[in-house]
This record gives structure tokens, sequence and C-alpha cells, in this order.
């Protein structure tokens, strides 16, 4: 074997999975077709629990100096009056950080870039193209566009929508009915702007909706939606004229305007023996929560530690637990994100749901341990008597968060200062290294019971 893993695709997901699996002293191949990092920026916002990911690779500090701690979204009518109100917390939230960043792409795949630097094990090269997958039972066999090859025990396809690993191996695709093209462009304000304000805020519209986002720094961001009217590729004037509703050139230069069809969809089947799909390649959908990335990076930290099982023990089945938990999950972010697609439609006040949007926290759908309403769930992120975060502590493994004395225990033991316990009757909790609750246990007699699911 050349590697333990083979990574197609270098973008967030695939950079940040080679990390995760580099902390855990696998040896990783990551193959990007591009030669270069992509210099402009895509995705713009991520969550707290995204955050703790960037945390296990070890690059939290590193990451959290491309971001912007973001105030939250507002829904608002043609004459501004607010009809939604999301705020976002500005005190770190329930995972152990920042309830949403807004950050800059290049920035953040640069540091997860650097952090491959770390491992000897890890290997990326770039330039080069996988051109097809095959596979027997003791691994995975990579052609690539050079005309050589590379063998490994397990594949992951991070190679985005157009996925060559997804495509080549008839992994299927279902259509999940939200088809929209939009005009997306970023701009370098040039003098201050205050008035846009620092939420982000979609402009509900029968005809013309558009969701207004504050980057970091100088950045600001605008998504609109064109219509059938509209040229294929929108040029310098035409953006302007789209813009002119809240700026002119007088006080931002663009950095770049693109034209996407926003989409909803997931692969049928996220693993074919060896070979697993992760963040694009897997799943996609519109862009009105800011979940996309976010569920890519659930699921380099659902698939990391189950990955560097699979390989210590030479176990494939471990993995089998990988698209029904996140599956399920990002099915309900898609579900929710295209729901807000159709709000920025709708102007009319009693058509549109009362009070104040609270962030989700789906479940993980069927796998490892019960699902009783604890197993499954998201749990919080304590800190250790010493100060540091729980997953600090823990890593590479598991920990349990408890509210009793809890002599004995073999696995790191982190007291619950969140009431979360206290919240569902529970002693006590054992937390995967993802941070989602493997089982609940009522006593400290009945963590055995709970230990029985640590595979």
């Amino acid at each position: 074997m050349d590697c333990d893993v083979a990574i197609v695709g270098c973008g967030p997901v695939g950079a940040l999975l080679a990390n995760l699996l580099g902390r855990r002293g696998v040896s990783v191949r990551v193959l990007e077709k591009q030669p270069q990092p992509y210099p402009l920026p895509r995705a713009i916002h991520f969550d707290g629990e995204a955050m703790r990911a960037f945390q296990n690779a070890g690059l939290a500090e590193q990451v959290v100096h491309h971001t912007h701690v973001g105030k939250g979204m507002l829904f608002q009518d043609e004459t501004g009056r607010t009809l939604i109100d999301w705020s976002r917390d500005q005190v770190p939230g329930p995972m152990g950080w920042y309830e949403s960043y807004r950050f800059h792409q290049p920035g953040l795949e640069a540091e997860l870039v650097r952090g491959l630097d770390r491992f000897p094990q890890l290997t990326l090269t770039r330039g080069i193209a996988v051109e097809t997958v095959a596979q027997d039972t003791d691994g995975a066999t990579l052609a690539l566009s050079d005309g050589s090859q590379v063998r490994a025990k397990f594949v992951v396809g991070c190679d985005g929508a157009q996925s060559t690993v997804r495509n080549g191996l008839d992994m299927g695709w279902t259509d999940l009915g939200f088809q929209e093209r939009w005009l997306v462009v970023d701009v370098h304000l040039t003098r201050p702007r205050p008035d846009l304000g620092d939420y982000s805020i979609q402009h509900c519209h029968a005809d013309y909706p558009a969701t207004y986002v504050r980057g970091t720094q100088d950045r600001r961001r605008w998504e609109i939606r064109l219509t059938p009217n509209d040229p294929e590729t929108p040029d310098d004037a035409q953006v302007w004229a789209k813009l002119s509703r809240w700026i002119t050139p007088e006080d931002a230069h663009l950095e770049r305007s693109a034209v996407y069809i926003f989409r909803s969809g997931v692969a049928t089947q996220w693993q074919a023996g060896r070979v697993l799909l992760a963040g694009d390649a897997a799943h996609q959908m519109p862009p009105f929560m800011g979940q996309g990335m976010c569920a890519g990076v659930r699921d380099a930290a659902n698939l990391a530690w189950k990955l560097a099982l699979a390989v210590e023990r030479d176990a494939p089945d471990l993995l089998t637990s990988y698209q029904g938990e996140r599956d399920a999950n990002v099915r309900q972010f898609i579900d929710l994100s295209m729901a807000l697609g159709r709000l920025i439609n709708q102007t009319d006040p009693e058509k549109l749901p009362k009070g104040q949007m609270k962030s989700i926290w789906p479940d993980l759908g069927p796998g490892l341990g019960p699902r009783d309403g604890v197993g499954g769930t998201l749990v919080p992120q304590g800190r250790s008597a010493d100060g540091r975060l729980a997953d600090d502590t823990a890593f590479p493994g598991f920990h349990i968060l408890v509210r009793v004395d809890l002599p004995g225990a073999t696995l790191p033991v982190i007291q619950d200062a969140s009431g979360w316990l206290d919240e569902r009757g529970l002693a006590g909790v054992v937390v995967r290294p993802d941070g989602y609750a493997l089982a609940g246990f009522a006593s400290a007699d009945d963590l055995a019971d709970a230990m029985e699911h640590v595979p």
C-alpha cells in the first residue's frame, strides 16, 4: 500500500480530513487536480460546531485569524422592516466557540494546507487528476492523469459537486428539488459604509430577492437571484446595476462576480466498499443558512476517527455507520435551507414564521449506539478541571461528561457545567470524538452498559 487513506480533493473538507487523520497517525495521500489553490472567496460562513472540528485538527488559533464573529441574520421586506430576527449570541456558545463566524476561504484553506506539514506521513500532490478508481477486498487503486497509480486501504472523494469518484463508481444522486440561478458578487469597500451593518440580511422580494453578507475586514458579498431575462454572464456594468440598490463603484471595487445554480441533492450511496464521499461530493444545498461547507466539515469529523480505527484494526465494517448518521443530519439542514430560500420570495408577514429563529442541531441518523433521545445528539463541549476544552483533554478518543462522581472511569471525565445532563435527567454521557453522544447513563452504576457501545 502507498498509504492508509487517499483523499481526492484538497478543498476545506479534504484538507480538514487529512489533518484530523494526520493527528491520529494515519498515513494519507491528498490528490488535488488544481495546480494552485483557488485565490478567491467562495464559502463565507461556518458555525461553532465547525470551529470545534478545526480545534480537533489542532488549528483553531490559526483559523480564527481569518474570521469575524457574525451577529446573525435578518429577514427584511422592501421597506427595511425586519420580518424575522435570527440574531446570534456574541459570547461563546455550547460548542465552546461562537455560534457564527464569517471567514475568508483562501485564508482558511492556506492554514489547513500548512497544517499538513506537521505530519511526515502526509503527502499533498497538486496538478494531477484522478481518472479512475478501482477496488478489491484489500484496498483501492487510483489511476492518475500522469500515468501513475496510488494504492490505498481507503479512498475518500472530497472532489466537489461533479465528483469523479462518485460518478466513476456510479454511486448515484438524488435531486431534492431546488434549482435557481443566482449572481454572487464579492467586493472590497474603498470607503466606510457602516450603514450596511454587520448582520447578514435576506432581502425578501417576490421578484428580486437578494442576500447581503458582511465578510471579514472590508469584504462584503451580495447574492442576487437572476431572472430568465438576465444575461448568462453579466458584465461589470450589469453587475453594478444589480448592486445599485446598496452601493456604487465609488464605494467599492469588484473582487469577483459569478453566476451559480443553487441546487439541493444528496448522493444515493456515500460508501461503495472502501470508497467514501464527503462534502459537496455527497450533498449540496442552497446557501441561505450558510451550512454548505459546515455539512462537509461534519462529514470529516464523523469520518476521521472511524477511518483511523478501521485502519488500525483492518476493520472496514467500522465505516458502515457513516452514511446513515450523516445523511439524516444533512437532510435537515437541506430542508431548512430550501425553506429559507422560498421565504425570501415571500413578503406577506402573515405567511412568515413568527418569533426569533434559533440555530438547529439535528441528531445523527441510525448508527453507533442507541437512538433514544440521547445517543446521536450533539453534546456541549465542557472544560476539564485545568481549564482546557474537553476535546483537547480527550483527543483523539472518547470522553465522559458527568454531573456525579465517577471513580475508576477508564476515559477522561469532564464535569458538566452547562446543565445539559440535568435537562435530560442523566448522570452522564459517553461522548464520541466528533462531539456527539454515544450513550447516556442514569447513574454511575449504569456506566458499564453505556461503555459497551464504544467500538
